[in-house]
C-alpha cells in the first residue's frame, strides 16, 4: 500500500516538474519580475536611484518572457502559418481560402506582426534589458562606493551579452564533439541560455553579499530585505533560464506543426499532380530551417506525404518517422 502511495507521489511530482520544464523560460520571467520589483524597492528605499532604475528596466524583460515566452500550439501555429504563407506566396503557390487552410491564410496587422517578434524573441528581450539595466546597477555600484553591487552589474551585463550573441545550436549525433574545450563550447550552443543563467547565479552571491552589508551597517533602513527577496527570487527564475531554449518552444510545438502539416496537405493537393512532390520537398526544407522547428526535412516531408493520402487517419506525433511512398518524381525546386 505504501509503495502504490509512493509511486504515485512520485509521478505527480515527475508531472509536475515536466510541467515546469515545458513552460520554464516563462517560469523565470516570472521570478525575475519579482525579484526586479524587489530591487526597485530596495533602489527607492535606500535613495540609490539608478539601482531601482536597473530593477524598473530589468522589469520589461521579466514581464516579456512571462507573457511572451513558452506560447502555446494556437500561437505557435499562427506564427508558423505566417511564415509559410509568405513563402508559398513568393513561391507563387496559390493556396485555396477554406476552413482547411485557414492556418495559412489569416489577415495580420501591424500589432500581430509586433506581437510574433515579441513571442518569437523572448529571451533576446530579456537580455537585452538585462544588458541595459547592468550598466545603471554598475554606475550606482561605483556612485555610492558599492563595489559588490558594480560586481553584479558587471556579472549581468557579460551574461546578458551571452545570452544575446551565442547561436543555439543542436549537436550532431553523427560528429560529436572530441576533447573537452570542444564539449564545453557543443554544450553552450545546445542551450546558449546556459550563459546567462550561470552568470546571474554568480550575481546572486554578489547581490547577497550587498544585501547583509546594507543590513549590518544600516538595518533600520530594511532596504536590504527587498534585496534578499530579488536574491531568491532570481536563484529559481535562474534556474529555469538555464534550462530553456532560446525561442522557449516546447511540447506545443508538435500540436502546432500537426495541424499546419494538415493545412499544408491541402494546399499541395490543390496543385496539379506533377508539381506536388517538389512543393512537399520545399516546404519540408524551409520548414525544418525554422529554430522553433526540431524536426529534419525528410521527417516533415514524411508527414506531409501521410498527411496528403489521409489527412485523418495520419499519425498525430509528428516526431513519429513515417514512411509513405512519394507521389511522384521530385521535381526542381521552385
Amino acid at each position: 500500500m505504501t509503495t502504490s502511495m509512493d509511486s504515485t507521489d512520485n509521478d505527480t511530482g515527475e508531472s509536475a516538474f515536466d510541467g515546469l520544464k515545458e513552460q520554464s523560460l516563462k517560469a523565470a520571467g516570472y521570478a525575475y519580475l519579482v525579484g526586479d520589483a524587489g530591487l526597485f524597492a530596495s533602489g527607492m528605499m535606500s535613495g540609490r536611484h539608478k539601482e531601482a532604475i536597473s530593477g524598473l528596466t530589468w522589469g520589461i524583460g521579466g514581464l516579456a518572457c512571462a507573457k511572451y515566452a513558452n506560447p502555446d500550439a494556437e500561437k505557435q501555429l499562427k506564427m508558423l502559418g505566417d511564415k509559410l504563407s509568405h513563402y508559398l506566396q513568393k513561391q507563387g503557390v496559390q493556396i485555396p481560402h477554406n476552413p482547411d487552410t485557414a492556418a495559412l491564410t489569416q489577415e495580420n496587422g501591424v500589432i500581430d506582426h509586433i506581437e510574433t517578434f515579441m513571442y518569437q524573441h523572448p529571451s533576446q528581450i530579456l537580455n537585452a534589458t538585462y544588458a541595459i539595466g547592468a550598466t545603471q546597477l554598475i554606475r550606482s555600484g561605483m556612485q555610492h562606493h558599492k563595489p559588490w553591487d558594480a560586481a553584479s552589474g558587471a556579472l549581468i551585463a557579460a551574461g546578458a551579452l551571452g545570452g544575446l550573441l551565442i547561436q543555439e545550436k543542436k549537436p550532431d549525433p553523427d560528429h560529436p564533439p572530441v576533447g573537452m574545450f570542444n564539449k564545453a563550447v557543443a554544450w553552450i550552443q545546445e542551450k546558449p541560455l546556459r550563459v546567462p543563467g550561470i552568470m546571474y547565479a554568480l550575481n546572486n552571491i554578489t547581490l547577497l553579499t550587498s544585501a547583509a552589508d546594507e543590513w549590518k551597517t544600516n538595518p533600520a533602513q530594511k532596504s536590504y530585505v527587498f534585496k534578499f527577496l530579488t536574491a531568491a527570487s532570481y536563484i529559481f527564475g535562474n534556474a529555469m533560464l538555464s534550462i530553456s531554449s532560446k525561442g522557449g518552444h516546447n511540447d506545443s510545438t508538435n500540436v502546432a506543426m500537426d495541424k499546419l502539416a494538415t493545412a499544408s496537405a491541402h494546399v499541395i493537393a490543390a496543385q496539379p499532380r506533377e508539381l506536388q512532390e517538389a512543393l512537399i520537398q520545399n516546404i519540408a526544407g524551409f520548414l525544418s530551417a525554422q529554430p522553433n522547428v526540431p524536426l529534419k526535412a525528410d521527417e516533415i516531408s514524411a508527414l506531409l506525404h501521410a498527411k496528403l493520402q489521409s489527412p485523418a487517419q495520419a499519425p498525430q506525433g509528428w516526431a513519429q518517422r513515417v514512411s509513405v511512398p512519394p507521389l511522384a518524381p521530385a521535381l526542381p525546386s521552385f
